[in-house]
């Protein structure tokens, strides 16, 4: 049923979402991506509540229904329906279910193999785009926004000290991304991708939520008592990689970057082993060896391998140098007569034959820095984490042959669109004298860089608490109430010039 809206309850709605509330109330915007987070862009929306009546409210028409009602965009604004009437609105409209309703968009889905349309608390900012399209933006609260993050970023099997752990890294990167937004020139602060942090990929559970409740308002500030970037990843080798290690220096000169205290490697071992990573052979051992314990041996991705023969690894290398040297002309380099390394277009033939590969520099936590592919057309060395990885993805999307198989600790995977990590080891296996095959022995899958989320459970498990964990994973860090925090303007004023 459509209904013309009085004003003053128009102005009601508006104030009570949009005006003064405590730091606890207060909230941020997160960009709603399509099926699989692909696009901002969506063709429609179809939105229905778990109860009570949904409330469209534009700045010229109004739309009360008992859902579900259609929003489609056209040439001439936002067309929104539902099974009695339909009405042509402007942009933005306003979505919102009865208090303490959640609103479900059932034309998206989430959940990978569990398939099911995300629910969500606050409201929705839909708008027109200049291409015709939908932008959807959940307004929302931390809090409420971190019942949707911690089971899709942490399986809510794991210990309730592990999702405690998952909550305070989760709110502390919000909390700094927030902040940080304010110069992005965007309009929303995140999306709910991995580009910033999983958001309704699993429905909500009651544990994850016992975990977010538990720590309301809890973040980590470094010792300079600022916001820390509280980076994780499902699984290292035994060794977290340092941040400045896998993304810092824009160029040659000035990779790795400089160090953060927090963020510097750190073991996830159960025992005091040291390995000296610039013995090659030390690294390739552990690499390859299963029964190192660590609180991640439970993790599928602890340690993998995977075999490419040398055709396969050609066509694989050949499908990517290039682009990697477009993306990144400084971190993809050719060996010159000299014998230095010097930024060059790839040849457009390619490598040729394929004569050696290895590691050319690791990192402080054992991860590949860079690689040398030496080959008939030349010597390349390719460096940072996630070139290396998009250069050896290990798919036969790029071959057209068999498929490529991961081993797993006790499983396998086919065609992986991406290297797991890059804290890999080579084995090569010749043919008089020229390469049959390469096996790459790797550890963990991710960035490697702040927590380990399996570490994480296995400290749990172990009977460590949330604040333990966090300790063991972000050096010199103190957990304070962000809600308590009075004076706000040096810390925003800090974190966006730091």
């Amino acid at each position: 049923m459509v209904y013309r809206l009085k004003y003053w309850l128009v102005l009601v709605l508006l104030i009570f979402t949009c005006g003064a509330v405590s730091a606890r109330n207060a909230e941020f915007r997160v960009a709603i991506k399509t099926d699989g987070f692909t696009e901002l862009d969506h063709d429609q929306a179809v939105v229905s509540s778990d109860g009570g009546p949904i409330i469209l409210i534009g700045f010229e028409h109004n739309f009360v229904s008992s859902g579900p009602v259609t929003i489609v965009p056209t040439a001439e604004g936002i067309l929104v329906a539902d099974d009695h009437e339909q009405l042509l609105m402007g942009s933005p409209v306003w979505v919102y279910p009865e208090h303490n309703c959640r609103l479900t968009l059932e034309s998206i889905k989430r959940g990978d193999a569990w398939g099911f349309s995300p629910s969500y608390r606050g409201f929705l900012e839909i708008t027109l785009t200049e291409s015709h399209k939908l932008q959807i933006i959940n307004t929302v609260t931390v809090e409420d926004y971190l019942y949707g993050v911690v089971p899709s970023e942490m399986p809510v099997s794991s210990p309730l000290e592990a999702l405690k752990a998952q909550a305070v890294a989760s709110r502390t990167y919000v909390v700094r991304a927030i902040i940080e937004a304010r110069s992005a020139g965007r309009s929303y602060h995140v999306d709910d991708s991995v580009f910033a942090q999983v958001y309704n990929n699993r429905q909500e559970d009651s544990r994850a939520k016992e975990a977010v409740d538990q720590t309301s308002g809890i973040v980590m500030l470094d010792s300079s008592g600022l916001l820390v970037r509280s980076y994780f990843h499902s699984t290292s080798s035994g060794f977290t990689a340092a941040a400045h290690e896998v993304w810092g220096g824009s160029t040659r000169s000035s990779f790795p970057g400089t160090p953060i205290s927090y963020l510097l490697s750190r073991s996830v071992l159960t025992s005091d082993l040291v390995v000296d990573w610039s013995d090659e052979e030390q690294a390739f051992a552990f690499l390859r060896d299963k029964t190192i314990d660590s609180y991640e041996k439970q993790s599928p991705w602890f340690r993998w391998q995977v075999k490419f023969t040398r055709k396969q690894l050609e066509q694989i290398i050949n499908a990517n140098l290039a682009d990697r040297y477009r993306a990144q002309p400084e971190f993809v380099l050719t060996q010159n007569s000299s014998g230095e390394f010097v930024s060059a277009p790839i040849p457009e033939d390619g490598i040729g034959e394929l004569l050696d590969i290895k590691v050319s520099a690791r990192g402080s936590g054992g991860n590949a820095l860079s690689v040398d592919i030496v080959s008939t057309n030349g010597t390349f060395r390719v460096s940072k984490e996630l070139n290396i990885r998009s250069l050896l993805c290990p798919t036969n999307r790029y071959t057209g042959s068999e498929d490529i198989v991961i081993h797993r600790m006790h499983d396998q995977i086919l065609n992986y669109s991406l290297l797991p990590s890059a804290n890999i080891a080579f084995e090569i296996n010749r043919n008089n004298n020229e390469i049959a095959e390469v096996i790459v022995y790797g550890g963990g899958i991710g960035h490697g860089v702040g927590m380990s989320q399996w570490g994480a459970r296995g400290m749990a498990e172990a009977g460590y608490s949330y604040e333990d964990i966090l300790q063991a994973f972000y050096q010199d860090i103190t957990l304070i109430d962000i809600y308590t925090v009075s004076d706000w303007h040096s810390l925003v004023f800090e974190v966006e010039n730091r």
